[in-house]
């Protein structure tokens, strides 16, 4: 959803981002996200919500600015390849640090990424079929690591996981929900 709003203003993303946008190799800016990524797992794990928020945090951010920094440039095939599979490796360490929290029951992390995972799927899938990524529904990357932030911060300022168990119920539903929007939409789009 953020990321339609986003893509209808890019001027927002723009200026937000604009001072932020260097020559770089944006592959560079998007595995130092993936490293935020397996950081924030590392601390979902060991239950450091603080660094847990701050490093999803970055990751969200790094997402944006990787795909900034290739706009300033050539945009490829095989940058848009590497930055997709590059977001579900660190949807991955996320979750997978989630699930092995011993205070989070571990599947219902793992019914999260896996929800996480099929919306991911269809959007690209969209992409393969279509020629244009899918970003519609109720929930999307941006939103999921929006609610994870949330939960985080929550459980850090309360000492507690009850609201970081409530962000991930919250992101399955949501998920479910918008798996079935998307899948409705291809559905539809490719005359089946």
């Amino acid at each position: 959803m953020l990321e339609s709003v986003l893509s209808k203003r890019p001027m927002i993303r723009k200026r937000l981002l604009k001072p932020f946008v260097i020559n770089t190799n944006p592959d560079t800016v998007t595995a130092v996200a993936v490293l935020c990524a397996i950081f924030s797992g590392y601390f979902f794990y060991i239950g450091f919500f603080l660094a847990t928020a701050i490093f999803l945090a970055l990751n969200g951010f790094l997402d944006l600015l990787d795909g900034e920094i290739a706009k300033k440039g050539k945009t490829t095939k095989k940058g848009d390849f590497i930055d997709h599979t590059a977001d579900r490796i660190s949807d991955t360490a996320i979750f997978l640090g989630i699930a092995y929290n011993p205070a989070i029951p571990t599947d219902l992390a793992l019914l999260a990424l896996i929800s996480a995972l099929l919306v991911s799927y269809l959007g690209t899938q969209a992409q393969a079929l279509t020629s244009r990524r899918m970003y519609g529904g109720l929930i999307g990357r941006a939103e999921r690591h929006i609610v994870l932030f949330a939960g985080a911060i929550m459980a850090y300022a309360f000492s507690s996981v009850f609201a970081l168990v409530f962000a991930v119920y919250a992101i399955i539903v949501l998920s479910i929900i918008t798996f079935m929007q998307r899948f409705y939409a291809l559905y539809k789009v490719t005359g089946a």
